[in-house]
C-alpha cells in the first residue's frame, strides 16, 4: 500500500499498529531520537522546526487558533479561572495567546530555543527537557488543568497510547484536551498519489514517527478511554498540489507562495468571526481533506 522513503542509510515504509494509525518501519529506538532531537535543536538550531521570523499576518492566525480554542471550551464550561498545560509548547505563541485571553498558563518543552527568541516574556511558565520528567513531576504533585494542549506531538512519539493515558489525571474535571497532528495517510493524499501529483512525500522519519487521519485519531483517543467533543481541520494546502503550476512537492519554490494563500484566506475567514471560523473548519473536518486534524477531546 505505501511506497519506501529513504533517509541516511535507511529504507523506511509504514505499517498498520493494531488500533488502526500508521507507524514507521522500522522504528527508531529512544537512544536514537534522543541523539536526533539534541543535534537539531541545540548543535544545530537553525534545521529545528520553528522558524526565524513570522509576518503579521501569521502571528495574527496563531491568535485564531487561541480564540477557537477559548470559545469551545467557553461552550463546554464556564469558570472564571482556566488553567492550561501546552505539552510540547515550541515557540510558545499558543501559550502566549492563551493567556492573554486570561488563561493561566504552564507548558514543558525540549528545547528553550523557540520560546526564548519569539516570546521570553513567557519563559518562566515553560520548563525545558525531557516532557515526561515535567509530566511526571506534576501528576506527582496532583496538578489538574482546564485544557492540555497536545499541539504537533503525537506524531513525535514512539508510543501514542501510553502518552494518552499517562495525561490523563492531568485534565481536571470536566476538562478537556486539544490535539493536533498532520492529517496523513489519508484517502486524499492516497488520490493525489494515484494521479501522480504526489508520492509519500509526508513520510518523514525519524522527525515524525506516527501517523493519524481523522478516523484513525478517532480511533485513537477512543481507545484511550477519551470521546470527541469537537473535530476540525485547516486550510487543505494539498489542494495546490492537483495543480501542476502550484504543486509545491515538484517545484519547492511554490512552497512560500501556497503558504502565504493558505494564511490570507484562514485570516480572511477569521474575521467574518470565530463562530463562521469554526464552522467552516468543521466542515474541511468533515471532509477530511484539511492538511491538519484538530479534536477536542474530554475523559469518557
Amino acid at each position: 500500500m505505501f511506497g519506501t522513503k529513504k533517509y541516511g542509510n535507511m529504507e523506511y515504509t509504514l505499517r498498520k499498529h493494531e488500533i488502526g494509525f500508521f507507524q514507521v518501519d522500522p522504528m527508531p529506538t529512544e537512544v536514537e531520537l534522543e541523539e536526533y532531537y539534541s543535534k537539531k535543536y541545540y548543535q544545530n538550531p537553525s534545521v529545528a522546526a520553528y522558524s526565524l521570523e513570522y509576518s503579521i499576518a501569521e502571528l495574527k492566525l496563531n491568535q485564531v487558533a487561541c480564540d477557537v480554542t477559548d470559545t469551545i471550551y467557553n461552550q463546554e464550561q464556564r469558570v472564571s479561572k482556566k488553567s492550561l498545560f501546552d505539552i510540547g509548547c515550541g515557540e510558545g505563541f499558543f501559550l502566549k495567546g492563551m493567556q492573554s485571553l486570561g488563561w493561566d498558563i504552564a507548558g514543558t518543552d525540549y528545547s528553550s530555543s523557540g520560546v526564548k527568541k519569539h516570546n521570553p516574556e513567557i519563559s518562566q511558565f515553560v520548563t525545558y527537557g525531557d516532557a515526561i520528567d515535567d509530566i511526571n513531576r506534576r501528576l506527582d504533585d496532583k496538578l489538574k488543568y482546564s485544557l492540555l494542549n497536545l499541539g504537533n506531538v503525537l506524531e513525535h512519539v514512539l508510543d501514542p497510547v501510553g502518552l494518552l493515558t499517562k495525561i490523563k489525571p492531568l485534565i481536571s474535571k470536566d476538562g478537556l484536551l486539544r490535539i493536533v497532528v498532520p492529517n496523513d495517510a489519508s484517502d486524499f493524499q492516497h488520490m493525489l498519489k494515484n494521479l501522480g501529483c504526489a508520492e509519500y512525500d509526508w513520510i518523514h522519519p525519524p522527525d515524525h514517527i506516527s501517523y493519524f487521519n481523522f478516523q484513525t485519531l478517532k480511533n485513537l483517543i477512543e481507545y484511550c478511554g477519551y470521546e470527541l467533543v469537537n473535530k476540525m481541520g485547516d486550510f487543505p494546502i494539498e489542494l495546490f498540489l492537483l495543480n501542476k503550476n502550484s504543486n509545491y512537492i515538484k517545484n519547492r519554490d511554490l512552497g512560500r507562495n501556497a503558504h502565504l494563500t493558505r494564511v490570507i484566506v484562514s485570516n480572511f475567514i477569521s474575521e467574518r468571526g470565530v463562530e463562521a471560523y469554526i464552522k467552516w473548519s468543521e466542515g474541511l473536518a468533515a471532509a477530511e481533506i484539511a492538511r491538519t486534524c484538530i479534536f477536542f477531546v474530554r475523559i469518557r
